[in-house]
């Protein structure tokens, strides 16, 4: 079994960041996105993990590398046409047919992958939602089967969505189904959808099951990842006590920070290298090596070697900025 996790996308709801850094790389509660999701595929028996890679490729590239052990392979995709044509950039790593995961690269989840991989059915994790507009809405029977799905649809038929965790027994038959939208020019919304093929699986008599995924968390865009960020501290719940200041859990605190005369939480995350100075900062992500001094933050998405002097209260900058009102 291999695992392929698509990761080219530019990340265009999380700019200014994701400019110089890749979605996947962005971290949240003191860690990448990828890590998060790379835990999950270390509880299969894999062969290879195929990475799609695209903006900033080589930055993912070279953090895995450095981070991992276990066999990995990395693809191009030169061309933005949806996520049925990034998984099909790895179909000439498969030279035998065999069963696969797919794993989208921008979300946090928790699903017990290990009780769907070897199943006789096709299987796509599914999670309801308030708001299925945004997300592929998955119609099923009695049973679970699917019996529909409809890409990011205006009127929803269901809040059940598909989470963005795939299994499929035949990689090839897949990858047929992909290439039959491209024969046939069947596009949704002007791009190759996953969705389509797997409906193009069900038209051929390939049967896919639904099963629930739990603790899914989007890191998609600024709101939704402080959101993240604030589940994932309330799990991990760390103690952590500087001297002369307040800190109000839950947090992350990389030790190497030096924090002076501040108070610090809730639901704040500060990656290595950062100074605070005289702040106040609550409900926010700090990047590494971020200066923030005599200001209040909340809300706040701050990039790595950032500086912020007496900066306004809700701040989203990216790396290498800086921001003072007077000094």
């Amino acid at each position: 079994m291999k695992i392929i996790i698509p990761v080219a996308g530019v990340g265009s709801r999380l700019r200014p960041h994701t400019h110089v850094t890749p979605k996947s790389l962005i971290r949240v509660a003191g860690k990448p996105i990828i890590d998060y999701i790379l835990s999950q595929c270390l509880t299969l028996n894999f062969s290879d993990i195929i990475f799609i890679i695209g903006h900033l490729g080589d930055q993912i590239k070279s953090f895995i590398k450095s981070h991992y052990n276990f066999s990995m392979k990395f693809v191009r995709q030169t061309e933005f046409k949806g996520l049925g044509h990034a998984i099909y950039q790895a179909r000439n790593l498969f030279d035998q047919d065999e069963d696969v995961v797919i794993l989208l690269g921008d979300i946090i989840f928790n699903a017990h992958l290990s009780s769907i991989v070897g199943t006789k059915d096709n299987m796509i994790g599914v999670m309801e939602v308030t708001d299925p507009r945004r997300f592929g809405v998955v119609m099923q029977d009695e049973n679970g089967y699917v019996t529909n799905l409809i890409e990011k649809p205006e009127n929803p038929p269901s809040n059940t969505v598909i989470g963005g965790v795939y299994y499929f027994k035949s990689a090839h038959a897949l990858f047929e189904a992909i290439r039959y939208l491209f024969d046939h020019d069947i596009t949704t919304k002007n791009e190759y959808q996953l969705t389509d093929a797997i409906k193009r699986l069900m038209y051929t008599g390939e049967k896919v099951k639904t099963f629930s995924i739990s603790d899914w968390y989007d890191c998609g865009e600024k709101e939704a990842l402080l959101e993240t960020n604030e589940h994932l501290l309330k799990k991990v719940n760390l103690q952590v006590r500087i001297p002369g200041s307040i800190v109000i859990p839950p947090v992350y605190i990389h030790e190497s920070v030096e924090i002076t005369n501040s108070i610090i939480g809730p639901n704040v995350s500060i990656s290595e290298g950062c100074v605070i100075k005289n702040a106040i900062i609550s409900h926010s992500i700090i990047g590494s090596d971020a200066t923030v001094e005599n200001a209040i933050l909340t809300r706040s998405l701050i990039g790595d070697n950032a500086y912020l002097y007496e900066a306004p209260r809700e701040m989203n900058i990216g790396p290498d900025s800086e921001i003072a009102s007077s000094r």
